[in-house]
């Protein structure tokens, strides 16, 4: 009998001093280690055990929230996000992964007035004003803000003056001057996008199609070739060379380019109907019909039905 009495007491004790090491645990600390080693799956649960011992702890449900986010689970992500945000409105970090998450899913109108209010919170943020130049844009038809473009190039122009070098900053400032019909300014805009990050394939495309619009053909097809080698499976890149060769007068280069559009890319409606002029201009009827016809069944195929 004692020595079942003493084992009982062993057991007793084994599972109190389990409980009592289990209760010192630190599974926020543990999960912030595995979320910073990227090992979201395992840092999930550590955060959510620390979750569940306190629930109005805005850092727990923010580190919650980011492990999801990573996880790609983005409805819970805003969830947990949002009570961050809910339980600690002035910590700049929490706004803006919450707006960042916005941004992330394209809900932009959504997304403006977090970023707006995680820039109040830290003006320094060029990323936080990056993506709310991005949202403006984008959100226009939602938000049909008067002034968006304005609002854009107040937040782009701010972070060329503290850091002129911040990635992609030049590029969204010529976007919008393509946009406004001021393609001076663009171009002077993606060169010197292209002087940080010459490796920019989109930024080399735009300038190049920016240079055709403005005549300058020659220009054009230069910049189009080193984005045709940077980027050779982009299918706009070989559609824009396409015209400009045709404008420079050298239909055959033009002809090639055309092909290897729709080659990369079978459905790009613009490029069988850029082929079939081209096949036409070259005397070749049938092979002009071809693609027209394809042009029309693609271009059909994207509206949608009544």
């Amino acid at each position: 009998m004692a020595g079942i009495f003493w084992c009982k007491v062993r057991i007793t004790l084994a599972c109190l001093i389990a409980l009592s090491a289990l209760a010192q645990r630190n599974f926020y600390q543990e999960a912030i280690e595995k979320y910073q080693s990227k090992q979201y799956e395992q840092a999930l649960p550590l955060a959510e055990a620390a979750l569940g011992g306190d629930r109005n702890n805005p850092a727990y449900s923010h580190l919650y929230g980011s492990i999801l986010a990573a996880l790609s689970q983005f409805y819970l992500a805003e969830e947990y996000l949002g009570k961050a945000v809910a339980l600690a409105p002035d910590q700049p970090a929490f706004v803006y992964d919450l707006g960042a998450l916005l941004h992330q899913e394209r809900k932009y109108s959504e997304a403006v007035p977090v970023l707006k209010r995680a820039i109040e919170l830290d003006p320094a943020n060029l990323t936080a004003r990056l993506m709310l130049a991005r949202s403006y844009v984008f959100s226009y038809n939602e938000l049909q803000l008067p002034n968006f473009e304005e609002l854009t190039l107040e937040q782009l122009n701010y972070i060329v003056k503290k850091d002129p070098r911040f990635p992609g900053v030049h590029h969204h400032l010529a976007l919008v001057y393509i946009n406004t019909g001021e393609l001076t300014k663009a171009t002077v805009e993606l060169n010197t996008e292209l002087h940080y990050d010459p490796a920019n394939a989109q930024a080399r495309l735009e300038l190049g199609e920016t240079l055709l619009k403005l005549n300058q053909y020659r220009k054009a097809s230069d910049e189009l070739q080193v984005a045709a080698k940077e980027a050779p499976q982009l299918p706009g890149v070989r559609f824009a060379l396409a015209k400009a060769y045709k404008a420079d007068g050298q239909p055959a280069k033009a002809l090639e380019e055309a092909r290897k559009c729709v080659e990369i890319d079978p459905r790009f409606a613009a490029g069988h109907y850029l082929l079939g002029q081209l096949y036409r201009d070259a005397g070749q009827p049938e092979l002009a019909k071809q693609q027209f016809e394809l042009f029309k069944q693609l271009d059909n195929s994207s509206v949608p039905s009544p």
